[in-house]
């Protein structure tokens, strides 16, 4: 595959990461069915928040990591496939330039956007977004210069400074998920709610990063003939953020995942061959489906301390019931939130509804671990790409049922 244009770079740093897209429209959805409906002036104004969040902020942001990480994407053995900010390193300069430019371009399309449009009181939710955004940033990129880039160690050692940036990642995707949120319900009104919220995205965040990592970091690894997993990284490269996590995944690879003669492992499901239950993206996926519940608990009407703690252990314990599964996690969703709705049926008057946010953390947990390091940027069109091929796949197979089994 050969490496991006710059213009088209440009146009849209990464595309990939539209992945996460959805979590805004998905917590506003969830707030308007709490509050019992949206004006069209509501709606208007939470999709204009939304697009400028994705493809102004947030695609700035973006631009600016990769202008740091620049020489160090140069260096990764799958510089084309991440479609980071283009070399080559003799146009480098010229390049972080132009990106930069385009940044700056963007924030300034976001404020511009604002002035534009005064009725839908835009101003304030783009500053606080823009100042979270970059805020959150500035800690990253500080803790990934000084964790990163002095080791070649695999496992990597799992450090303060790693375990910080484990940490702080999930920050963004409590920004987009409040946000969606918050532009439906008022969440300063409802204090609990709002760490309730919190906690929900944030843990989640944390799932879908460290688990990503986790996959991309096979890119420095080839399977041998026995089937042992063999690593080669340099400290330039620095991946320590990634190698880190890899001492919880499985150890071996199955020798149908291999393409090519060099043992590349693009293609494999490792998140769902295995591996230890005490990995991060499980650990967090349990704590988001917990407060997830909460939150469900709180859209739901007001609950006591009590209903709260019964929410959060039945959210943990359904969670964990179904991660650890060794195989069909996916059948075992559905069963595991009706014994969460008839929990919250005991002391809820709205069970459903409270349930739904913890259905939406945990089947989007699921979905994003069933990737390949080959489908991580575009897992939807693996889907579709999964049904076309079952299609011509022999009479009396059942399509969705091959795909949930695929999926894990």
């Amino acid at each position: 595959m050969s490496e991006r244009r710059l213009r088209d770079y440009l146009l849209l740093p990464r595309p990939g990461d539209l992945v996460k897209a959805w979590i805004f429209p998905a917590a506003f959805a969830l707030g308007v069915l709490a509050a019992g409906g949206a004006s069209g002036r509501e709606v208007l104004r939470a999709a204009l928040i939304w697009l400028a969040l994705e493809l102004l902020i947030y695609q700035a942001r973006y631009q600016w990591n990769d202008i740091r990480g620049f020489a160090a994407d140069q260096r990764h053995p799958d510089r084309a496939a991440r479609g980071r900010l283009p070399g080559p390193p003799s146009r480098g300069r010229r390049h972080i330039r132009a990106s930069a430019l385009v940044a700056a371009g963007r924030v300034g399309l976001a404020a511009a956007l604002a002035l534009a449009l005064p009725a839908l009181d835009l101003g304030p939710a783009l500053l606080a977004l823009a100042v979270a955004v970059f805020g959150v940033a500035v800690v990253y990129e500080l803790l990934r210069s000084r964790a990163t880039g002095r080791g070649d160690r695999v496992p990597a050692p799992a450090g303060a400074g790693i375990l910080a940036l484990w940490a702080v990642v999930g920050a963004g995707y409590a920004i987009r998920g409040v946000s969606g949120l918050a532009a439906a319900v008022d969440l300063f009104a409802e204090p609990w709610l709002l760490a309730a919220a919190v906690l929900t995205f944030w843990s989640f965040g944390i799932a879908f990063v460290t688990s990503r990592w986790a996959l991309e970091a096979l890119a420095f690894a080839r399977r041998d003939d026995a089937g042992e997993l063999r690593w080669r990284v340099d400290p330039g490269q620095a991946r320590e953020h990634t190698l880190a996590l890899v001492r919880w995944l499985p150890t071996t690879a199955p020798s149908g995942v291999v393409r090519g003669a060099d043992g590349d492992l693009g293609n494999w499901r490792a998140l769902t061959a295995g591996g230890s239950h005490l990995a991060p993206w499980t650990v967090a996926a349990v704590v988001a489906a917990a407060a997830a519940a909460v939150t469900g608990c709180l859209l739901a009407g007001p609950a006591s301390f009590f209903e709260a703690a019964l929410a959060a252990g039945g959210g943990a314990a359904s969670a964990a019931a179904v991660l650890v599964a060794k195989g069909r996690r996916w059948s075992r969703l559905l069963p595991a939130g009706l014994a969460l709705a008839a929990l919250m049926a005991v002391v809820l008057p709205r069970p459903l509804l409270a349930t739904l946010p913890w259905l939406c953390v945990l089947a989007a947990h699921l979905f994003f671990t069933a990737q390949s390091p080959r489908t991580l940027a575009h897992p939807v069109r693996s889907v579709f790409a999964e049904l076309r091929s079952q299609r011509t796949s022999p009479p009396g197979r059942a399509p969705l049922a091959a795909l949930a089994r695929r999926q894990g």
